[in-house]
């Protein structure tokens, strides 16, 4: 079927993780008096990995978790697939990945993604449109020669395509470039966009999956870190006026206090644009700004098993498929020959506004309704046999699914990142340049971009630290890109 890069799955979607982040403090709380070294808010991927990098270099840690699981935007569901089923994030991205250590580290396997997501396009009125590479190579060689030619300001990318005259279906079809971010081509800005279509035509060689789920990895991080994690603590406020900051938790009415010498903050976007935790002092304008304009996508996702592999056959004869725009894609989540007949769809975008707005129930309705309107032979309703509805917009964890760029916001993920008087630390996906950040190795990288950040201001010696993968194994940070066996890069 060919490679499924990042670009080629994101037509069909994927939900680039990083940490589910706002917070609540457990009952099990440390004493008041006790002052720890580093309080992380979020564990998420790089609220996990700051705290196995601290710990290992003899940092007193604790980590505030507000829901009842370590994770954050990782979440394999276990059953009705034993072999894992994402309704999260979804791969590895490439064989440079860096969280290929944890990989090797855990002794997980994996498998490479080469085919069998989307296939087709079904368009109203003339039903499914299989994949033309030759049209797509010519449209695709057309869009780059217009990046190159243009000198203008950073408009949105809806703008540019129409601009440059793309017809309706030709837009359609290029709306990945845009969709990447679980945004609308009208909301991202046009800079961002060429940046990172550039950037991961250089850094991705090839896509994995984690047999059995990106909850192997999650569990055992959070397994690792034991006790410093308290889970279900939602942090309502960070003073950081005096020497050190003083977390304010809730947990089902019992307020508790952690007090810390720094912070790292891996709160989502979307939580910290809520105003969630109120900061005092409050955060200053350079870095209120960093978070305005880095706003987060919108992603649902729903999974469904069926008792019959009805989109395989004809009429039909698809892998997968997407519609409405490419907002809208559906493909067979399990491995080949495991798991019953099962689609997933992941919608991004306004339609996955709209789902949300639906609740649970009627945006189960609605996606069966998108089906049998592109198979309208297939009984669809009357073949479900489980589903599930994942709704990543109405978390109040994260409150959508990873951070996209707006016109003009060129450069604020480095200022997102960047500390404030050694006292508060920020970390996740959007504080990675691309093309790194709305991935889970991206949150990783800030995880230990903060910890070595903190480590540096305390006089200590990071070398060892950058050498080696969080938690201290004797293993390269990145997979070499060169063999690839079963198991994935080695």
């Amino acid at each position: 079927m060919g490679l499924v890069t990042r670009r080629a799955f994101l037509n069909t979607a994927a939900l680039a993780g990083a940490g589910t982040f706002a917070l609540r403090c457990g009952r099990a709380a440390a004493p008041a008096a006790r002052i720890h070294d580093v309080a992380i808010l979020g564990a998420g991927m790089a609220g996990l990995t700051a705290a196995r990098d601290l710990a290992h270099a003899g940092l007193g840690i604790v980590v505030l978790e507000a829901s009842d699981r370590v994770g954050g935007r990782m979440q394999s569901l276990k059953d009705p697939a034993p072999h894992g089923l994402e309704i999260g994030a979804q791969m590895i991205h490439g064989s440079r990945a860096t969280t290929w250590s944890l990989v090797h580290e855990f002794g997980l396997k994996t498998r490479p993604l080469e085919g069998g997501w989307s296939t087709a396009r079904w368009v109203p009125g003339r039903g499914f449109q299989k994949s033309d590479p030759a049209l797509r190579d010519r449209l695709l060689r057309r869009l780059q020669e217009a990046y190159g030619a243009y000198r203008g300001d950073d408009i949105t990318y809806q703008q540019f395509l129409d601009d440059h005259k793309f017809t309706a279906d030709e837009k359609d079809m290029l709306a990945y470039a845009a969709l990447t971010w679980s945004a609308e081509p009208d909301e991202v800005s046009l800079q961002a966009a060429m940046e990172d279509e550039a950037a991961w035509d250089t850094y991705v060689d090839m896509n994995y999956q984690i047999m059995g789920g990106y909850r192997q990895l999650y569990e055992r991080m959070g397994a690792d870190a034991g006790e410093r994690v308290r889970l279900k603590s939602l942090v309502k406020a960070v003073d950081w006026s005096g020497d050190g900051v003083q977390i304010t938790c809730d947990r089902e009415g019992t307020t508790d206090t952690v007090r810390a010498r720094r912070a790292i903050i891996t709160l989502p976007i979307g939580v910290l644009q809520s105003g969630q935790p109120v900061f005092n002092p409050a955060l200053p304008g350079w870095k209120r700004r960093a978070i305005d304009v880095l706003p987060m996508g919108r992603v649902v996702v729903v999974s469904l098993l069926f008792d019959d592999w009805f989109w395989h056959q004809p009429p039909y004869g698809v892998q997968g498929w997407s519609m409405r725009g490419g907002r809208v894609s559906f493909w067979d989540p399990h491995p080949p020959g495991k798991g019953m007949p099962g689609l997933q769809g992941w919608i991004t975008g306004r339609p996955a506004q709209e789902l949300s707005d639906l609740g649970q129930d009627g945006a189960l309705q609605k996606v069966l309704e998108w089906i049998e309107e592109a198979c309208p032979k297939s009984s669809a309703r009357k073949r479900l046999q489980w589903s599930h509805v994942r709704d990543w917009v109405r978390d109040p964890f994260t409150l959508g699914s990873y951070s996209y760029t707006r016109p003009g916001a060129g450069g604020q993920r480095a200022v997102l990142a960047t500390p404030i008087q050694d006292r508060l630390y920020f970390a996740g996906e959007a504080t990675e340049p691309a093309p790194h950040y709305q991935t889970v190795h991206g949150a990783y990288n800030s995880g230990r971009r903060t910890a070595r950040e903190i480590l540096a201001a305390l006089g200590m010696d990071v070398t060892a630290l950058l050498r080696a993968p969080a938690g201290g194994a004797a293993a390269s940070l990145t997979a070499p890109a060169g063999a690839v066996s079963a198991a994935g890069p080695a």
